[in-house]
């Protein structure tokens, strides 16, 4: 072999070796879904029984998966970081304390559950996952009294306070709703709140006649009396729009950020029929929108006559980095027809994540108006979601490995406070009157 040939051979020896030992490095230690759950299991029965090392190896693996991916181990004396490490000890020596005691399913969660509360991260939580749930058999007195104002003797108060101890969350306006809509209702969030559901559970209401207790069994939703949710695949629409030419108002309702080709083509057809209506007014209704993927906040606004807009400042976490990103300004890739009228966002505490960022976007550029009720998860929040399994009871719990920023830095740390706040089923009156010039 000539000894052109050998310098040569040796370059790509080299290069490969390089490129072998990155992707190596990548894998095994900088990308963060390494080891993410893709195809999850059931978790086991809240009743079924674990060993104390189970129990151990479980709540040791949360803790590496927070220390390996999230970016609040990274942050030098985060103090939050600090108390779900505190928490963590606490957890051990009870755990330690609990010899021939039986260890559950259900104990294990409550345990880590403590753990992850500590951070106030919206986005990190851990959960049962099971594949079909029961719920208390009539919704009647929840849809036509309201809320009740004992569980099995226990106050409201106290049964939120239990939840709130448990929940991972980033505004308790959140864990409120959340408690209210989801928690109350289902077995398997009683009992992780504490309460002994083999014989039922009891509630009881206020009501114009006195005192009203109701003992619930559980059952699967389909069998509950009162529910109203039973709506085929055909039938659920998560993004439609509706125009009302006689007030010169389009309203583009999304329940779920989802970006896909489906959204655009709404997106589309949408600000098309805005533009052949000639309407001034657009309502975007982000009640009870749960988040999905922020891209869908740039697609709308290619559709807005602006330049760019300013969008928010993030940090990263690869393996032992923290890559840290500023806010910049993003251009505006238009598309048409474009819209240079008015924007009003609908907004509730169940306006989450994604939905969140799509309602910053407006507020803090300055390009539109908000209503309702101030958004589930603060601005300044971790977020992006690692999905991982306990290796033993198989419960599921998600870690964030991205912090994001305030885009308007002026208010950071401060929640998304509509222009014009009020109750979530008043809003879009709210919006009405507003454009049409009852303030």
């Amino acid at each position: 072999m000539s000894k052109v040939k050998k310098i040569v051979l040796g370059i790509v020896i080299a290069v490969v070796a390089f490129v072998g030992a990155a992707a190596g490095v990548w894998f095994l230690a900088l990308n963060p879904y390494r080891g993410t759950v893709k195809n999850p299991v059931e978790t086991m029965a809240l009743d079924a029984v674990l060993t104390e090392e189970q129990v151990r190896e479980d709540m040791a693996y949360v803790m590496k998966m927070f220390r390996e991916r999230h970016p609040a181990w990274l942050e030098g004396d985060n103090e939050r970081a600090q108390n779900v490490e505190m928490q963590y000890m606490e957890e051990l020596k009870l755990l330690g304390s609990m010899h021939g005691e039986e260890l559950t399913v259900l104990t294990e969660w409550q345990m880590i559950s403590r753990i992850m509360h500590e951070l106030y991260d919206g986005h990190s939580g851990v959960y049962a996952s099971y594949n079909e749930g029961f719920y208390i058999d009539d919704f009647t007195q929840l849809n036509e009294i309201g809320l009740p104002t004992s569980i099995d003797g226990v106050s409201y108060d106290e049964a939120f306070k239990r939840f709130c101890d448990v929940y991972q969350y980033d505004m308790e306006s959140f864990a409120e709703a959340t408690f209210q809509g989801n928690v109350i209702i289902n077995e398997t969030y009683l009992r992780w709140c504490g309460f002994d559901t083999s014989d039922g559970v009891d509630m009881t209401y206020d009501t114009d006649d006195g005192e009203l207790t109701v003992h619930y069994e559980f059952v699967p939703i389909t069998d509950v009396k009162g529910y109203d949710g039973n709506i085929s695949d055909e039938e659920y629409k998560w993004v439609y729009y509706d125009i009302d030419t006689e007030n010169g108002i389009g309203i583009f309702t999304l329940t779920s950020c989802e970006y896909n080709d489906e959204y655009k083509k709404t997106v589309k057809e949408f600000f098309t029929a805005v533009n052949e209506a000639g309407i001034k007014h657009v309502i975007v209704d982000l009640r009870w929108n749960g988040g999905g993927n922020s891209m869908v906040a740039d697609e709308f606004l290619k559709y807005v006559d602006i330049d760019g807009f300013y969008t928010w400042g993030n940090h990263v976490r690869f393996g032992n980095f923290l890559i840290k990103n500023e806010r910049s300004f993003q251009k505006n890739h238009r598309l048409d027809p474009q819209y240079s009228g008015d924007i009003y966002v609908l907004t509730n505490t169940r306006s989450f994540s994604a939905a969140m960022d799509f309602t910053m976007d407006i507020m803090d550029n300055d390009l539109g108006t908000v209503v309702g009720e101030a958004c589930g998860n603060l601005p300044d929040s971790y977020g992006d979601v690692l999905n991982f399994q306990t290796p033993n009871s198989g419960l599921r719990f998600s870690i964030s490995y991205k912090r994001w920023f305030r885009t308007d830095e002026s208010k950071a740390g401060q929640p998304l406070e509509p222009d014009y706040p009020c109750p979530s089923d008043e809003a879009m009156d709210k919006a009405y009157e507003l454009i049409l010039g009852g303030e």
